[in-house]
């Protein structure tokens, strides 16, 4: 056992990273359980890495809420500085991982608690940029608790830049933003893809990108979008989904904020800002690679917590021309015309009347064939936005049938069109 400034008893490792170990401690003076990070004598022997730890710190020490883990301590004059926080002895979130998934209430509840602690730390301009469920802990009183606000910037090589001696950035992979993948400096946006990515495991048992290589994972967000969580856990409720791939969005103007996630988890919320717009937004160049990041279109906003996930504008459209062209159909073969496979055939002889009743459906004819091309392509467009993978199949069966329906649509029109003399027609109405 080792003691620190006379008051801190160390009693064993409980954690060790790339950066520090975290040791449970007794507060000599106070006669608590504490647990105690200290950094690495490589990490800490740099003098600016020592400023930032103990700036950090200071602010850290200001974050009061029951969903973050409370620094109690700071030392920097020892010859290794180190942090002093509340010990959390319920285990971290990783292990709820490891058994997920999980239903989606529970993982709601989980995320609520990760959310507000967000929140409070973003509303105070403190970013976490290396949020994962090793950084979630259990206190001992069992409530959540999010731990290492801000010591990934802390860690920072000197000159400023986010990339290691060994060419990574800091953080996990697997959680990390894709601006932060691109080497670019992050906002609290950063820890809502981090959160995405939480919530994302939990609800489905598996990481939205994974792979052998952890470093290949972590780039391929900056132009992938992961697959729909309902591809792992089809009976995921729709608004989760919603949640989750809101959270994912590559654009970090366009992800939710923290109290966005806790009023709607909370029940106080029914949308997400920016849930469907889609902007691209070039990243410039970060060792060596060029990043983009692409947010959903920006065609027609949906209420993220109901409907099927697809967008409705051509949809609508498609159904006003079909409506109209059956309208004027309708008129002209009650106008006296007879329309067959062939095409049109007006009563004769030929006179206003009867050539008004073709033209009419002839261009009713021309309308259906515009609708059902329209809602070909909507079904296209929107199947791999659908919910669900029966969602997905229902759309890809229509937009094939519609397809081959408009095809033939286009070619009786066209034929109709040259059998009867459109000219014809028009010179007799005029």
């Amino acid at each position: 056992m080792t003691d620190l400034g006379d008051r801190y008893r160390l009693e064993g490792s409980i954690g060790r990273g790339a950066s520090g170990e975290v040791f449970r401690a007794l507060d000599l003076r106070l006669d608590r359980v504490v647990a105690v990070k200290m950094l690495h004598p490589s990490v800490a022997a740099n003098d600016d890495t020592r400023r930032r730890f103990r700036r950090e710190a200071t602010t850290l020490a200001q974050l009061r809420h029951p969903n973050i883990v409370q620094v109690l301590d700071f030392d920097e004059a020892a010859p290794i500085p180190y942090l002093v926080q509340e010990h959390c002895g319920g285990g971290t979130l990783v292990q709820r991982t490891i058994e997920a998934p999980l239903a989606w209430p529970e993982v709601a509840e989980l995320g609520l608690a990760i959310s507000r602690g967000l929140a409070h730390a973003h509303a105070n301009g403190v970013t976490h940029r290396d949020l994962k469920p090793g950084n979630v802990l259990y206190g001992d009183d069992g409530e959540l608790r999010v731990a290492d606000f801000g010591l990934a910037e802390v860690l920072r090589q000197p000159a400023g830049d986010d990339i290691t001696d060994d060419g990574s950035r800091v953080g996990s992979p697997e959680y990390w933003a894709p601006e932060q993948a691109a080497g670019l400096d992050v906002t609290e946006r950063a820890d809502m893809y981090a959160l995405g990515c939480i919530l994302y495991e939990l609800a489905t048992g598996t990481l939205p990108f994974e792979g052998s290589d952890r470093l290949e994972v972590g780039m391929r967000r900056m132009h992938e979008d992961p697959p729909l969580p309902t591809d792992f856990v089809a009976d995921l409720p729709e608004e989760a989904e919603d949640l989750i791939m809101a959270l994912l969005i590559r654009a970090p103007e366009r992800r939710p904020r923290a109290e966005d996630v806790v009023r709607t988890l909370d029940g106080g919320a029914q949308t997400l800002p920016g849930r469907d717009r889609v902007e691209t937004t070039r990243l410039p160049a970060a060792a060596g690679v060029a990043a983009t990041m692409v947010a959903p279109p920006n065609e027609e906003p949906t209420p993220w917590a109901g409907g099927v996930g697809v967008r409705t504008g051509w949809l609508r459209l498609s159904a006003l021309l079909i409506a109209l062209g059956v309208i004027l159909a309708g008129v002209g073969i009650a106008s006296g015309t007879t329309i067959g496979r062939s095409g049109i055939t007006p009563d004769l002889p030929l006179e206003r009347v009867s050539a008004g009743a073709a033209l009419a459906v002839t261009a009713g004819a021309a309308m259906l064939c515009l609708s059902l091309l329209l809602l070909a392509l909507w079904a296209v467009r929107n199947r791999e936005r659908a919910r669900g993978r029966f969602g997905r199949f229902c759309l890809s069966i229509v937009s094939i049938v519609v397809a081959a329906a408009a095809s033939a649509a286009v070619i009786w029109t066209a034929n109709a069109a040259i059998t009867i003399g459109v000219p014809t027609l028009w010179r007799a109405i005029s």
